[in-house]
C-alpha cells in the first residue's frame, strides 16, 4: 500500500502529462464525489486510475491515495498503512486510530468511525482513494470496507477503483443513494475523444484509419495508447495498426516498451517488481547509480513519479508483465532486493512489510529485532500476523536464535493463548535446564522465565496465584548484560492491581510480589514495571479512602516511572492524583495535573498517549456533568473486543461514566449485566456493582438498588474498600439513606452512616469544582431560549423532522440546523434524546 496527498497543484509538469483532458468524465466525477462513496469499476486499461488522478489534481479538497496490493489483506499491514495515510489529514486523528488498532468488529468500527468527526474541521471535504480495490479478498479488511460503506466516515468521500464489482453490497448502497457507480462504458473513449487523443499526441489519421482503430479498440484507453505508441515510431504503419491492435497486450508491451530499453534497465525493472515500496531513495539504492533512474524516465507512461509521496508507481499492466519474468533473477538478486526493501521499511516504521521482506530474505534475526521493538502488549491482529511469520520459518530457528523463543512467547501471550505459551515455556525450561551451562542456554532460560512471569502476572485475576515474582527472580539468575532484551514499558488497564479475589490480604500479597519482582524485571527489561508497586499501594489506599497516603504513593510512583520510561505508570499515577484532587475539591490542583499530562502528548515513545489522554478527559467531563465534551469515540457502543485488552478496558471503564452522566441507565445496566464491564479485577467488579446500584436507584427500582448495594458491600468488606461508594456522591447519599430506612438488606448501619456522610462531603466538593469550571469557561446555567428556538424545540419534541419543521415554520433546512445547533450548545447536549430530556427537566417546552 502506498499513499499520496494533493494540495490542489498539478502532480506533474504539463509537458510530462500525456493524458487527454475529457470534460465529460471530469463532470461525471465532479457529481459523483458529492456522495459519500464512489465506485469506479472497469476492466484493465480503461483509464480508471488516470481519470480519477487527473480530476483530483484540480479538485478543491485534501486528497489521499491508497494503492492496494494483495498483501493488504493482512489487517496489520492494512491498518498500519491506513492510519499512516490519515496522518496526511490530521496527525492526532491518525495516532488515535493507530492506538485503537484494526477495527475487526462492529463495536470497534463504531469507535473508529467517530474519530474523523472529532478531529476534522466541520464541513471540510476530504477524499480518500482506494486503487486496485479488487485485490481485497473476503476477510477482515474487506469487512472493514463493507462497514465503511454502510456507515461512511464523516466529511470523507471514498473512491474505490476496481476491475470487478466490489463485494460491499453495491446494489443495496445504490438503492440507498450512498454510492455512485461509474462503469466501463462511461470510461470508454468516444469516437470524438479518440480523434482528439491522436491530435493531442501529434498523429494525423485519415477518417478511415480513425474509424478502423475506434472499431477495433472499442474506446479502450490502453489499446489506444499502444496504437499511438506504435504509430509514433512509424507513421507509415497506419494500415497495420489494426493488426498490431489484435496482438497480445503483453507482446505489445514487450515489443514497444520492454525491448526498447537497455538490458540493464530491463533486469532492474524486474527487480523492482519484487517489492511495493518504491521510494526514490530505495529505488536509487537498488539502482546503484543515476543512469538507470535517468533511463527509466523514457518509459514514464508506465512508471510515474509522485512528487508528494516522493516515490514511483508502476502501471499495473506493466507490473503484471514484469512479474512474469521474475524467474530470470537469481536467488541472490532477489534476496538483495528484499533486504534493501526490509531495511527501508524498518527505518520508516512499516513494521508489517519490514517483517515480511526480512522473512523472504531469510533474515530471521532481523525479524526478531523488529518484533522486540514493539510494545510488550502487541495488538492482537498484529500479533497474529507476526506469529504466522514466526511459525512459517525454518524449524531449527529455535536452536539458532535465542531471542526467537522469547519473541514467539510474547506473540502467543498477545493473542491470549496463555496456556499454550506457558506449556511451551515450561518445555523449554525442562529441556535447557538439563543441558550443560552455556551463554546460549542461559539466554533461552532467562527469556523463558521472564515470559512465565508475564503469563503469571496477566492470569493472576483468574488464578489468584502471586508467583510471578518467583519466575522473574529465576530469570535474573540466568541474565547476562549483553542479552537480547530491549527496554520495555508495561501496559495497564484502568487499574494497577491484578487481583480478582475479594479475600483479605490478597491485595497486600500482590503488592509484596510486585516489590520482589520489580528489581529483577526492571533490570532485565530496561525499567519494566518501575513504580508499579508504589502505584498499586497508592491505588489500594485510594480505594480505602486514605487520600493523603494514596497521594504520597502516587507521587512516588510518578517519579520512579518517569526515571525509567514507564509511561503508562506515569499516566495512571496522574489519573489517581486527579481523582484525589476532585475528592478534595482542589480545582487549582486539577488544572496543574492536566498541565502535567500534556507533555505526554508530545512524547512519540508513548504509543498510547492520545488514547490515554482522551480517556482521562472523558472521565473528567462526565464527572462535571458535561457529557457533550467527552471525546466522541468514548460515547459509542461498548466493544466486546475490549475484554481483556488493557487500554480498551480503561476506555470501557470511563465509557460507563459517560453513559451514567448521559442518563443512559438501561443501556448501562445491560452492559453491566452482560459481565463485560469487570475485566476480572476486584476493583473493576466493585466499580460496576456500585454503578449498577445507583442506576437502579435513579430508575426508582428500590429493591434492585438495595440488592446491588448489598453485593457491592460484600465485595468491599474484606479489604475495607469505600471510595467507589463515596465517588457516587449525592446518588449514594440518597441510596444509603434509603438503606438505613429499610433494614432487610443486613448492611451495618454504622457503615451506611459513614458512607452517607463521606458521599455527601464528596458531592459538596464536586459541586465546588463544577462551579469553578463553569466560571472559568463562562458557562451559565440560566438557559434562555429565543422565541424561534422555543418553537423549533417544541416541534422537535412533537416528532417533526428537520424538513417538516422548516416547512411548517417557513424556514430553510439550513436555518433549522443552525437553530438546533444553538439549542444543543445551550443545553449542553449532544443528541436529540438528551436535548428533549434536558428541556423537559428545565421546563423549556411549552
Amino acid at each position: 500500500m502506498t499513499t499520496r496527498i494533493y494540495h490542489n497543484e498539478r502532480m506533474l509538469p504539463p509537458e510530462k502529462r500525456v493524458y487527454l483532458e475529457r470534460p465529460r468524465v471530469k463532470k461525471l466525477l465532479e457529481n459523483a464525489v458529492k456522495s459519500p462513496y464512489v465506485a469506479v469499476i472497469a476492466g484493465t486499461g480503461y483509464g480508471k486510475t488516470q481519470a480519477v488522478y487527473s480530476f483530483l489534481q484540480e479538485y478543491d479538497a485534501p486528497t489521499a491515495w491508497i494503492q492496494l496490493s494483495e498483501r493488504d489483506n493482512s489487517p496489520m499491514r492494512f491498518w498500519e498503512s491506513f492510519s499512516r495515510t490519515m496522518e496526511l489529514y490530521n496527525r492526532h486523528m491518525a495516532a488515535r486510530m493507530r492506538e485503537l488498532g484494526f477495527p475487526g468488529t462492529d463495536d470497534r468500527f463504531a469507535e473508529v468511525v467517530t474519530i474523523p468527526e472529532d478531529e476534522l474541521a466541520p464541513g471540510e471535504k476530504h477524499v480518500l482513494v482506494f486503487d486496485d480495490f479488487h485485490l481485497l479478498e473476503d476477510g477482515p479488511v474487506l469487512g472493514f470496507m463493507k462497514r465503511a460503506a454502510q456507515v461512511p466516515f464523516p466529511n470523507i468521500t471514498m473512491i474505490l477503483i476496481s476491475r470487478t464489482n466490489p463485494d460491499i453490497n453495491l446494489v443495496g448502497l445504490l438503492s440507498k443513494g450512498l454510492i455512485v457507480h461509474i462503469h466501463e462504458d462511461e470510461l470508454r473513449f468516444t469516437e470524438d475523444e479518440t480523434a482528439r487523443y491522436f491530435q493531442h499526441i501529434g498523429i494525423p489519421l485519415s477518417a478511415q484509419s480513425l474509424a478502423d482503430i475506434y472499431s477495433d479498440t472499442g474506446g479502450w484507453a490502453f489499446a489506444l495508447y499502444l496504437v499511438g505508441l506504435s504509430l509514433k515510431k512509424s507513421p507509415a504503419r497506419q494500415r497495420g495498426a489494426r493488426t498490431a491492435m489484435k496482438l497480445n497486450v503483453f507482446s505489445m508491451i514487450e515489443n514497444e516498451v520492454f525491448l526498447a530499453v537497455s538490458e540493464r534497465l530491463r533486469r532492474f525493472l524486474i527487480r523492482l517488481s519484487l517489492i511495493e515500496h518504491l521510494s526514490t531513495d530505495l529505488v536509487a539504492t537498488l539502482a546503484g547509480d543515476g543512469t538507470l533512474v535517468s533511463e527509466m524516465g523514457k518509459i514514464s507512461a508506465f512508471i510515474r513519479y509522485d512528487i508528494y509521496l516522493n516515490a514511483y508507481h508502476i502501471h499495473h499492466l506493466f507490473l503484471d508483465y514484469l512479474r512474469q519474468k521474475q524467474d530470470i533473477l537469481t536467488e541472490e538478486e532477489k534476496r538483495g532486493v528484499y533486504l534493501e526493501a526490509a531495511r527501508w521499511c524498518e527505518k520508516n516504521d512499516y513494521t508489517a512489510d519490514a517483517v515480511a521482506y526480512y522473512h523472504k530474505a531469510g533474515e530471521y534475526e532481523a525479524v526478531v529485532r523488529v518484533t522486540r521493538c514493539l510494545p510488550m502488549q502487541i495488538p492482537s491482529e498484529q500479533a497474529r500476523f507476526l506469529l504466522s511469520v514466526y511459525d512459517s520459518g525454518p524449524t531449527d530457528l529455535l536452536e539458532q536464535i535465542p531471542a526467537y523463543h522469547y519473541q514467539r512467547s510474547r506473540l502467543l501471550i498477545s493473542v491470549g493463548r496463555y496456556e499454550d505459551a506457558a506449556a511451551e515455556l515450561q518445555d523449554r525450561v525442562s529441556k535447557y535446564s538439563a543441558l550443560p551451562d552455556s551463554d546460549f542456554n542461559r539466554q533461552i532460560l532467562c527469556g523463558a522465565y521472564v515470559e512465565l512471569g508475564v503469563v503469571g502476572y496477566l492470569t493472576l485475576p483468574d488464578t489468584d496465584r502471586c508467583d510471578f515474582d518467583v519466575f522473574m527472580e529465576k530469570a535474573a539468575e540466568y541474565y547476562r548484560p549483553d542479552s537480547y532484551f530491549a527496554p520495555t514499558g508495561i501496559s495497564l488497564s484502568a487499574w494497577a492491581s491484578k487481583v480478582g479475589a475479594a479475600r483479605p490480604g490478597a491485595m497486600e500479597e500482590y503488592i509484596e510480589a510486585l516489590s520482589r519482582a520489580i528489581p529483577h524485571a526492571s533490570g532485565i527489561l530496561g525499567g519494566y514495571m518501575s513504580g508499579l508497586d508504589d502505584l498499586a499501594r497508592g491505588e489500594l489506599q485510594f480505594y480505602k479512602g486514605n487520600l493523603k497516603s494514596a497521594g504520597a504513593f502516587a507521587e512516588q510512583a510518578l517519579r520512579k516511572a518517569a526515571a525509567r520510561g514507564q509511561y503508562e505508570v506515569q499516566n495512571r499515577s496522574l489519573f489517581y492524583l486527579l481523582r484525589i484532587a476532585v475528592a478534595q475539591g482542589n480545582f487549582e490542583k486539577i488544572l496543574e495535573l492536566f498541565k502535567a499530562l500534556e507533555p505526554q502528548l508530545e512524547n512519540d515513545e508513548y504509543a498510547l498517549r492520545f488514547t490515554s489522554y482522551d480517556i482521562i478527559c472523558g472521565w473528567y467531563y462526565a464527572l462535571l456533568g458535561q457529557p457533550r465534551l467527552v471525546p466522541v469515540w468514548l460515547k459509542g457502543e461498548f466493544s466486546r473486543e475490549s475484554i481483556g485488552a488493557f487500554i480498551a478496558g480503561f476506555g470501557s471503564f470511563v465509557k460507563t461514566k459517560f453513559y451514567y452522566a448521559d442518563k443512559r441507565y438501561y443501556e448501562l445496566l445491560s452492559f453491566i449485566d452482560s459481565g463485560r464491564g469487570t475485566d476480572s479485577i476486584l476493583f473493576g467488579k466493585l466499580e460496576m456493582k456500585v454503578l449498577e446500584a445507583v442506576c437502579h436507584s435513579r430508575l426508582k427500582e428500590s429493591e434492585a438498588a438495595l440488592a446491588s448495594l448489598k453485593e457491592a458491600y460484600g465485595l468491599a468488606l474484606s479489604n475495607d474498600l469505600v471510595m467507589p461508594f463515596i465517588e457516587a456522591g449525592k446518588d449514594m447519599r440518597t441510596l444509603t439513606a434509603a438503606a438505613m430506612r429499610d433494614r432487610r438488606h443486613e448492611i451495618p448501619r454504622q457503615w451506611l452512616e459513614m458512607v452517607n456522610r463521606k458521599a455527601a462531603t464528596y458531592a459538596k466538593r464536586l459541586t465546588g469544582v463544577v462551579a469553578e469550571y463553569k466560571k472559568m469557561n463562562n458557562i451559565n446555567d440560566d438557559v434562555r431560549l429565543s422565541a424561534r428556538e422555543t418553537e423549533v424545540l417544541s416541534d422537535l419534541y412533537h416528532g417533526l423532522s428537520r424538513a417538516e419543521i422548516a416547512a411548517s415554520r417557513n424556514l430553510s433546512v439550513n436555518t433549522v440546523k443552525m437553530v438546533l445547533s444553538t439549542i444543543y450548545a445551550k443545553l449542553n447536549a449532544d443528541s436529540i434524546a438528551s436535548v428533549i430530556r434536558t428541556a423537559l427537566e428545565r421546563k423549556l417546552i411549552p
